[in-house]
């Protein structure tokens, strides 16, 4: 394992173009030897929305790496995800992932049956559950859309990897890791457990803003990453778009473990320049916990009534699709009120996890202070 992240300019999805880069990449930054082995690609599929949108990866960037990978010599390339709320295939079809997946030799994975995979390094679990298919794999691969994250302010290659979980699973861990600080540590026991050798970055269209990850702005930022250190990748991304990568609760816990770095200072970069693919308009989610950490006794416990976000729900927005009274890890959504428009039932239980919000395909869920 390295500690280089190889940068490429992609100024759109064409599908050449993305091949290219891919490939170049991977010349900087090799991955493992793939000959005669079986890849699975985790892409990222939130829910699915037009490629446009910028909530999942790119097609064409999968469909890229699938070919990448059977051109090394690979014998099996699979794609496979699990949306929160959303069958694994029809999701993958209406996103367009799984026509580049099929037509570029490779094979969709539906998630269905899990697997209890032992971590025995971790520090708050000592098993996950992953879907079946990473038992078959040989080679784990991240490939990730850099995003702005309510929750935990940036998501990309390390949190992609939860969804290897199945489902609604995922949601339950919400509830059993409420503090972000926990849920950090889970999602770093959750990468260790995966074992990926290798992590793409589709950040030629990433999203930004408060809305992310389901519900930002798309931004263009012109530019691929990857590498076989998916922590190096993750922190070198998110610096590149404006982000202290310690004030990223889930990276600061895995840069503590040591054992993808010992230190930032560590990360080199190859290929393109990394003020080529900086962007200064990219606008963070921050952590308003690190904010709170800082002041004292009665001024922390106002300040974290001030400024901590709950649901806040548009009935005109509303499809009434009941997504976020499945998803609430909680079970504190209700849609049984006389309009049939969601509403949290009781606030104090609230667990600001914000799945509710991450997983609304209409936009109706706001988050509110106050």
């Amino acid at each position: 394992m390295t500690k280089t992240v190889a940068l490429q300019k992609c100024d759109d999805y064409d599908f050449e173009k993305v091949l290219n880069a891919v490939k170049t990449m991977m010349e900087l930054v090799p991955p493992p030897d793939v000959r005669g082995k079986t890849v699975l690609l985790k892409p990222n599929i939130l829910y699915p929305k037009s490629p446009d949108c910028a909530v999942c990866t790119h097609p064409v960037v999968v469909g890229a790496a699938v070919r990448a990978f059977l051109d090394l010599g690979a014998a099996r390339v699979i794609a496979g995800e699990s949306p929160a709320i959303a069958g694994s295939t029809s999701a993958a079809k209406l996103t367009g992932m799984y026509d580049q997946v099929i037509n570029n030799g490779g094979e969709w994975a539906d998630f269905k049956e899990h697997v209890s995979v032992p971590c025995p390094d971790g520090k708050v679990v000592k098993s996950i559950d992953f879907a079946k298919q990473f038992l078959e794999a040989d080679i784990v691969v991240s490939l990730s859309k850099l995003k702005s994250h309510q929750l935990m302010a940036y998501t990309g290659a390390m949190k992609n990897l939860f969804g290897l979980m199945i489902g609604l699973e995922k949601a339950g861990c919400h509830y059993r890791f409420a503090k972000k600080e926990d849920f950090a540590e889970f999602l770093t026991d959750l990468v260790i457990a995966a074992k990926p050798q290798y992590a793409i970055m589709d950040a030629i269209m990433g999203m930004d803003g408060p809305g992310g990850p389901g519900s930002g702005d798309p931004i263009k930022l012109g530019f691929m990453a990857a590498s076989d250190n998916i922590l190096a990748l993750d922190w070198k991304c998110a610096e590149l778009v404006g982000y202290n990568p310690h004030n990223i609760l889930n990276l600061a816990d895995a840069l503590g473990r040591g054992i993808w770095l010992n230190t930032p200072a560590e990360i080199k970069t190859s290929g393109a320049a990394e003020e080529d693919c900086r962007c200064t308009t990219f606008r963070i989610v921050r952590d308003s916990q690190s904010l709170q950490k800082k002041m004292p006794g009665i001024i922390n416990f106002l300040a974290t009534a001030i400024l901590t976000k709950t649901p806040h729900f548009n009935a005109r927005k509303c499809q009434k699709c009941r997504r976020c009274e499945q998803i609430c890890p909680a079970h504190i959504i209700n849609m049984s009120g006389a309009d049939s428009t969601a509403r949290l039932t009781d606030k104090s239980k609230c667990l600001h996890c914000f799945c509710c919000h991450e997983i609304c395909p209409a936009g109706a869920i706001a988050l509110r202070r106050f």
